[in-house]
């Protein structure tokens, strides 16, 4: 397991992508998961993707990228025929720098509640686009792995691999953003385990409030998640995973006393919706025992100001703990092969 960044944290820098690859090189992080590919190159040259490959190899780096428009056909904003022509030019491309492994999404998190189509319509008609778009990835090797991006829930994810085949869509596990849902963190990550091809990976602390909690994103071994845990369960389904650390702040408030929220989460059981509030209450002890800050003096703090110090912070944590968990260094022979028997028409 390598430990590096996803980009999206290094925004306020304001670095292209060579300076970009130069700071994670300096910071002692271990590769870089960019953003949309069109978001590098937006001439759409080829040769420019290349470059930036070329200097993270001779940088010793790992890359991977994300495709530059949602999954979801509900909010694309595209023709089915105009969508599918879009990702086939970026999953060409894509295949052709050498990356396989495809971060995307169906949304941000308010598609789920506020959008007036329904989300299970959201999720059958993804799996129905994903199922077309499927030759076009199995003729590259190319996979989309589906961020917990604060819209799906694990379950449902794992459900929409199922239909479409895990040979063509897996998960991009953004470990904090799971509690958005009241998913258990340890639970969640377990579930997700088999499918997890790439991370967005955070720790977070979570409290109470009015209509819910409030969740903090922290840097890797300062939030609720047991990394001692979990590291070990994603290294034995992908020993080689990037854990790419995203860093932000904001506070993000999620209303799950509510009916409605409730209504919206028919997976969500009693026990893990009681784990996820005994998490809650842990952290409530924490701060008030003085280990965590007060989260609004806190998040004035400008990100920013901040960046490197959380994310050499995160950085130094993993490390050193899959280092002390003997998950560093696997041979190329323990990466992740693609069952071919799972593979559906």
């Amino acid at each position: 397991m390598k430990v590096g960044v996803d980009t999206f944290t290094l925004r306020d820098l304001k670095l292209d992508p060579f300076q970009q690859l130069d700071y994670i090189k300096k910071l002692g992080l271990e590769g870089a998961q960019f953003g949309g590919l069109w978001g590098l190159s937006p001439t759409r040259d080829g040769g420019v993707l290349k470059a930036i490959q070329a200097r993270a190899a001779e940088l010793g780096l790992y890359t991977e990228v994300s495709v530059s428009v949602t999954l979801n056909p509900c909010t694309v904003g595209l023709s089915e025929a105009e969508h599918l022509r879009v990702l086939t030019e970026e999953i060409e491309m894509a295949a052709s720098c050498g990356w396989h492994e495809l971060h995307g999404s169906l949304g941000g998190g308010d598609e789920r509640y506020l959008h007036p189509v329904p989300w299970t319509r959201h999720l059958s008609d993804s799996a129905l686009f994903l199922r077309k778009l499927s030759p076009v990835l199995r003729q590259h090797g190319c996979r989309i792995d589906l961020e917990t991006h604060g819209d799906c829930t694990t379950f449902e994810l794992i459900r929409l691999i199922e239909e479409v085949g895990p040979d063509c869509v897996g998960i991009c596990l953004d470990t904090a953003n799971v509690m958005c849902h009241c998913e258990d963190p340890t639970a969640a990550i377990k579930r997700a385990a088999p499918y997890t091809h790439l991370t967005h990976t955070k720790d977070a602390v979570a409290y109470f409030s009015e209509r819910g909690f409030v969740r903090q994103t922290l840097p890797p071994g300062r939030g609720a998640i047991d990394w001692a845990v979990v590291l070990p369960v994603l290294a034995e389904f992908s020993p080689n995973l990037p854990m790419s650390i995203e860093d932000h702040k904001w506070l993000f408030y999620f209303h799950c006393f509510e009916p409605q929220w409730l209504a919206l989460h028919p997976d969500l059981t009693r026990d893990e919706l009681a784990r996820f509030m005994q998490m809650i209450w842990r952290c409530h002890q924490r701060r008030q025992a003085g280990d965590l800050p007060d989260p609004h003096e806190y998040e004035k703090i400008p990100h920013v100001e901040e960046v490197t110090e959380r994310l050499k912070e995160g950085c130094d944590y993993l490390k050193n703990l899959i280092r002390r968990l003997g998950l560093e260094n696997r041979p190329e022979g323990c990466k992740r092969i693609r069952d071919l028997s799972l593979m559906k028409p």
